[in-house]
């Protein structure tokens, strides 16, 4: 009966907070290393450079989690244009408005 109580009231803790915090944006901290690179010409003067992560650590937030398989395969955007392949990069990797950032 114990066991029954302690589980209900868990239950109603976690349907509580996630009413309490509304999310507008999922979140995890990571650690990776990029995978691939992609440098997208836009004039002379001007690139757009893409990047994958190969994820060694990844732990999503308790209160709004960022599930793994919705950044597996993501391409990430390096505005500096540095990132190269074999880099290290850790961060919280924030999706919201389906856009996805490393913060």
């Amino acid at each position: 009966m114990k066991t029954l109580l302690f589980a209900s009231l868990l239950t109603f803790a976690f349907s509580a907070q996630a009413d309490l915090f509304k999310c507008t944006q999922q979140e995890a901290q990571f650690i990776g290393t990029v995978s691939e690179v992609r440098i997208d010409p836009l004039d002379q003067n001007m690139v757009d450079c893409f990047y994958k992560i190969n994820f060694s650590h990844f732990n999503s937030s308790m209160v709004c989690p960022l599930d793994i398989s919705d950044v597996y395969d993501a391409e990430l955007q390096d505005m500096s244009c540095q990132l190269k392949k074999g880099d290290h990069v850790s961060g919280v990797l924030v999706k919201k408005d389906g856009s996805l950032t490393i913060d």
